[in-house]
């Protein structure tokens, strides 16, 4: 169910959702604030409430009114009752049931002055003594943490790889990284990094690896995260390869005195893995992640990720990739 107010205040707001806790009644774990445009509202609600099912969670997102939409050259308001010389208001809409997830969703559009100062907007729905996380699905501040909504989490959540060019703006992020915030990118490697963990765990308590080799496409944010890792846990050489077409990661080699061991993407569901002890080739499903899977995980969280700091400020350190390298020949897999 979706109740619409247009022109209104907080205070009806709070009454609105008092009136639906009344009839639905919900349990929460957290306060989950997301903020992006129009465009990608009902995309992002869509993760939000598919995590919000292990979770439960008020999701409050906040949707700016910009743009042509913001000219003052008639009524301004969704349903046209505003006067073009009003100098801002707020519309909602309070979301339910099956259009909610498991909890309420709050979409809170600021038109004008009222987009000025959208936390003082969202502090009257915050739930008390829970928990308080922020997630950008698309376009986010240079520095999460001193955002107006970052400002109020304990945890920042960005998503470079839904940018036009992730790994460029992870590394605008990185310098301005705070205890609490956490990218997307890394979060989608999780599995890769069990996956190469298990695959060369004989070898690091044998001969060891003398170099590794990691495939995949082009200024991904999540490639360069897992090569960053690489050097940063075996120590060895790591050469990166782009494959022209390919999405995420396309391969990991690892170079050892007894043979190449070889974790290699399939499908979008499976990766086979290759050692040099004469076995057969090993099929393992490996669901390539999404929006859903990463975004559930950090809510299981919800603590700041060491490893992740680690990692970035060794992304840091390395030499951004200042012209465009040769793609590999190899067929796209």
């Amino acid at each position: 169910m979706i109740t619409t107010l247009t022109a209104t205040t907080t205070a009806r707001i709070t009454s609105a959702i008092l009136a639906n806790e009344g009839a639905h009644g919900h349990s929460h774990v957290l306060t989950l604030l997301i903020t992006c445009d129009a465009e990608h509202l009902e995309a992002s609600l869509e993760a939000a409430h598919g995590a919000s099912r292990d979770h439960p969670s008020r999701i409050i997102a906040v949707v700016p009114e910009r743009g042509e939409a913001q000219e003052p050259s008639g009524p301004r308001s969704r349903d046209g009752h505003v006067a073009s010389d009003i100098g801002g208001h707020l519309d909602a809409e309070i979301r339910t049931g099956h259009d909610a997830g498991a909890g309420e969703t709050i979409v809170l559009r600021p038109w004008g002055e009222a987009a000025d100062h959208i936390d003082t907007l969202v502090v009257p729905f915050l739930l008390p003594d829970t928990p308080v996380v922020v997630w950008w699905p698309h376009e986010c501040p240079r520095v999460p943490a001193d955002d107006p909504l970052g400002r109020l989490a304990t945890a920042r959540i960005t998503n470079t790889p839904a940018l036009e060019r992730p790994e460029t703006a992870l590394r605008g992020l990185a310098p301005s990284s705070r205890r609490g915030d956490i990218d997307l990118a890394w979060t989608r490697i999780t599995l890769w990094r069990a996956m190469v963990a298990s695959a060369l765990a004989p070898a690091l308590r044998g001969a060891g690896v003398t170099s590794m080799v990691i495939e995949g496409e082009h200024c991904n944010a999540s490639v360069a995260l897992m090569t960053s890792w690489l050097r940063l846990r075996l120590g060895v050489p790591v050469e990166r390869r782009d494959v022209e077409g390919f999405k995420g990661i396309a391969s990991v080699q690892a170079r050892t005195p007894e043979g190449e061991i070889t974790i290699t993407r399939i499908d979008t569901d499976r990766v086979c893995v290759c050692r040099p002890d004469g076995r057969e080739p090993q099929i393992a499903t490996m669901t390539r992640r999404s929006d859903v899977t990463t975004l559930d995980e950090e809510l299981r969280r919800l603590s700041p990720d060491p490893l992740y700091g680690e990692v970035l400020a060794a992304f840091l350190a390395e030499s951004p990739r200042t012209q465009d390298p040769q793609p590999s020949q190899e067929a796209t897999r």
